[in-house]
């Protein structure tokens, strides 16, 4: 084994004084023993527990809420229907204005059918009185 450039002859022979290093392992074992509680520790700790507030976790849904993918896509779905809403009442609005277009092209020619007959019938009216006069 090398150690800081000079090589040991023996396990043994690791630098440490024998006594020093027997002393520092029955310390060493010493403080890693297992100690018992205090007198009244679980009890105190136990009552210090019971003094602290109690949180009742919340409702699945608000918890489902409060996470920010959740959210997001709570936004876009909002925005979408929105939007999806907003085109259909559009096409909607196109369509009444086509049918009110339709309606007022019907009447007009109706109109005018009708007033063609008028001129129809007075012309005719008027061929009539010209032929039985000659």
């Amino acid at each position: 084994m090398v150690e800081f450039g000079r090589e040991s002859q023996t396990p043994e022979d690791d630098g440490f004084d024998p006594e020093l290093e027997q002393s520092f392992e029955q310390e060493l074992r010493a403080a890693l023993q297992p100690r018992s509680a205090p007198e009244g520790f679980a009890d105190r700790v136990l009552s210090r527990l019971d003094a602290l507030p109690r949180h009742e976790p919340a409702p699945w849904p608000i918890r489902t809420i409060r996470n920010r993918v959740v959210r997001g896509a709570i936004a876009a779905l909002l925005l979408m229907s929105v939007g999806i809403g907003g085109y259909f009442e559009r096409q909607r609005q196109r369509q009444i204005a086509g049918e009110h277009a339709r309606q007022q092209v019907l009447l007009a020619l109706r109109i005018t059918s009708s007033t063609l007959q008028d001129v129809r019938n007075k012309v005719d009216g008027d061929n009539g009185n010209h032929e039985n006069a000659n």
